[in-house]
């Protein structure tokens, strides 16, 4: 028989600034006797001040391989021997194959989010692309919540300006996607209600942001807080009901017309937003949504992903979003053509950065 759990991760959250200076200390207070840590060289440079001196030298490290594969999963898997819990210090693709990881081995695993990008350190799934063309082919779902997430909004606030862009698109596609599933008759009690709340936080969060170069540090702690713990918290009550639809369809099969994306995850999704609003008629949220973008730097036009309208690029895109075995869209959109998601991605050309300048 089937069954719908409710999943709630993490186990414990952190958010305090020099929270990472106690990592030695929280290893030994949760009595782990063998740990070992997962990351890359450049989350190496960028973390050392922000740890215990000497931490990557008094611990086993495994260097990350850069992508969230099986056969990456399985080369880490096969490095690690005895240990009873794993230290993921890195981004969304270090983090989902810590999960795969540690849900394999069954030990343990503390992520360290070093970017805020998205919510991949709290969830219990992980996205899997393929080694050659980087094209998502599996998304696993682990039956154990993370253990321990440490955010140090010190370290954070000296991220590269477009993974915090990729954190708020992510997250504010939380609302735009999954209200077409929440906001519905059917869709009823205390669980859906918090599901709802949590994308209506997502929103009103994210869309507060005037300066991204202004923001005080109870604001960025906040906002850190909407991205990491919020965002995922969707995932866990809202269960079938928190996929996304249109915004995360537009990213996936926007990775298929280019070998080198321009922008981030969370920025690609965000234009995928717009082209959601686009296929809905709402063209009063639409306008109100692109003056956002425009003011805090998000991508509002296909030219800032390298596209162009009437182009065979936008019709694959479109193909693959409405593809019969795409649950995503054929769950909420039951009749749309190939022709309509077209002509709402190339609604988002040159025209509309015209349209909306005079806003």
């Amino acid at each position: 028989m089937a069954w719908t759990p409710v999943r709630l991760s993490p186990v414990e959250y952190v958010n305090e600034p020099g929270i990472l200076m106690q990592l030695n200390q929280i290893i030994v207070d949760k009595g782990y006797q063998r740990p070992i840590i997962l990351t890359d060289n450049t989350v190496i440079k960028a973390t050392s001040a922000y740890l215990p001196k000497g931490f990557y030298d008094h611990h086993d490290v495994i260097i990350f391989n850069g992508n969230c594969t099986y056969p990456e999963a399985e080369r880490i898997q096969s490095l690690i021997k005895n240990s009873d819990v794993l230290i993921a210090l890195g981004g969304g693709q270090l983090l989902d194959t810590a999960k795969n990881v540690a849900d394999k081995l069954r030990i343990d695993l503390i992520n360290v989010p070093t970017i805020p990008s998205n919510c991949a350190s709290i969830t219990t799934k992980s996205m899997v692309y393929s080694e050659g063309s980087h094209e998502m082919i599996g998304r696993q779902r682990h039956p154990v919540a993370v253990q321990l997430v440490l955010v140090d909004p010190t370290l954070l606030r000296h991220s590269p300006t477009n993974y915090l862009l990729s954190g708020i698109g992510d997250t504010l596609a939380k609302w735009y996607e999954i209200r077409r599933r929440l906001n519905v008759a059917e869709a009823q009690g205390a669980i859906l209600d918090i599901a709802r709340k949590t994308i209506e936080i997502s929103r009103d969060r994210t869309l507060a942001i005037r300066n991204l170069d202004q923001i005080d540090d109870k604001t960025f702690s906040n906002l850190l807080d909407t991205i990491f713990l919020v965002a995922a918290s969707v995932d866990g009550f809202a269960a079938a009901r928190g996929r996304s639809v249109a915004a995360h369809s537009f990213h996936n099969g926007y990775l298929k017309v280019t070998d080198h994306p321009q922008k981030t995850h969370g920025e690609i999704v965000a234009l995928g937003i717009l082209v959601q609003l686009a296929i809905e008629g709402e063209t009063d949220e639409l306008i109100k949504l692109i003056a956002f973008y425009r003011r805090i730097g998000l991508p509002y036009q296909l030219s800032d992903l390298g596209l162009a309208p009437n182009t065979s690029d936008i019709q694959t895109i479109a193909a693959d979003m409405v593809k019969p075995d795409n649950a995503r869209i054929q769950t909420v959109f039951h009749n749309l053509t190939q022709q309509t998601v077209t002509n709402a991605i190339n609604s988002l050309g040159g025209d509309v950065a015209h349209a909306i300048s005079t806003v």
